[in-house]
């Protein structure tokens, strides 16, 4: 068992299972969110991670937080619903917002 742990750790595995109940919202982004997100990402028009400005022109347009978490569930623009993971519920999304605005 030791063994198994010290494998899974030095891949990194444990440390990500254990992020989401310390951080769910960065481990959303990390795993769904940034691919589009991601401030490297030129190519895709999406407010980045800490762009301030562009979250709350974002969070304007639709009406506050709870507008936000409906356009990623609902999917907007060229962002699929739930950015394309059926299986992230509306507090995921919501604390992923948060993470992404640098609100959390």
């Amino acid at each position: 068992m030791r063994l198994a742990r010290a494998l899974l750790a030095a891949c990194g595995l444990l440390a990500s299972a254990a992020a989401p109940a310390q951080q769910p919202g960065r481990a959303v982004y990390e795993s769904v969110c940034s691919a589009c997100h991601a401030v490297e990402n030129v190519m895709v028009s999406a407010p980045k991670l800490g762009a301030r400005k562009d979250w709350q022109q974002r969070l304007q347009r639709a009406g506050g937080l709870d507008g936000l978490v409906r356009n990623a569930a609902n999917g907007v623009g060229a962002m699929p619903a739930r950015g394309g993971r059926d299986d992230l519920d509306e507090a995921q999304l919501k604390a992923a917002i948060r993470y992404m605005m640098q609100a959390d």
